[in-house]
């Protein structure tokens, strides 16, 4: 179990022993969610979670002990509410269940990393205002926004489009989880554009925007490949964000 980085695959004893290194926590965030007729309604969890573990291994090479929690698998989804299995909370709700839980893990754990791939707007802002409340507390937390320029510029042009369930997520879905993907259903979806520029209209919903099935973007067009690219990038992204959090150097 020595290197196992996952608390829940854990005893309290493996626990117990792992935390004499002084481990950053890394909690996964993601919505349980609609994403399309191909992908699980768990699929931001599942990519949040990998995109830990990736960034674990990177941590411990340079010299950086972390332990992923288990992922946070409610919050605001709002724009999926429409679809079955789409389970939101409102965002006070999720914001203090953030806060409350970066609160109480800094008490045990030398710091908190936030990993979050959901970028729904009123999800991110209650993570932040989490973040900002907890920091007030006196807590060592890091949230990485991968929408900054900084990040995003690294992650392609599916990223960039603001698709979702399309060529992005289901490439990192196909490296992560390929067993959890309905390739049969993947290969026969027709493109759908348009979310982003439906939200800048006022759009509140996938239906609203046009996105009858809960994609956007081009499902077709992902890869395993391309998802372990992503995830390269992904995961040195949280690596960079928690080093420089820590004041580490690379």
């Amino acid at each position: 179990m020595a290197d196992n980085v996952l608390m829940s695959e854990m005893t309290w004893t493996e626990v117990d022993q792992a935390m004499k290194d002084r481990p950053v926590a890394l909690l996964p965030v993601g919505a349980t969610e609609a994403h399309g007729p191909h992908l699980p309604v768990s699929t931001d969890s599942v990519i949040a979670t990998e995109m830990a573990r990736r960034g674990a291994l990177k941590l411990k090479e340079r010299g950086i002990s972390a332990l992923i929690l288990p992922p946070v698998t409610f919050t605001v989804a709002e724009f999926g509410a429409d679809f079955p299995g789409t389970i939101s909370l409102p965002a006070e709700t999720a914001q203090v269940l953030v806060r409350d839980l970066c609160v109480t893990l800094a008490k045990k754990f030398r710091a908190v990393a936030l990993v979050n791939i959901h970028l729904e707007p009123q999800h991110m802002e209650a993570l932040k205002k989490a973040v900002e409340e907890a920091k007030k507390a006196g807590t060592s937390v890091c949230f990485t926004d991968v929408t900054k320029k900084r990040w995003a510029e690294t992650l392609g042009e599916a990223f960039l489009a603001g698709d979702h369930a399309g060529a992005f997520e289901t490439s990192l879905m196909m490296a992560a989880a390929p067993e959890m993907v309905r390739e049969k259903t993947r290969i026969s979806l027709p493109p759908i554009d348009g979310l982003m520029p439906a939200l800048k209209k006022g759009a509140k919903t996938f239906t609203e925007a046009g996105g009858e099935d809960a994609y956007f973007g081009d499902p077709t067009a992902a890869s395993a490949e391309e998802g372990e690219t992503l995830f390269e990038a992904l995961s040195e992204i949280l690596t960079l964000s928690v080093m420089e959090h820590l004041g580490s150097k690379a």
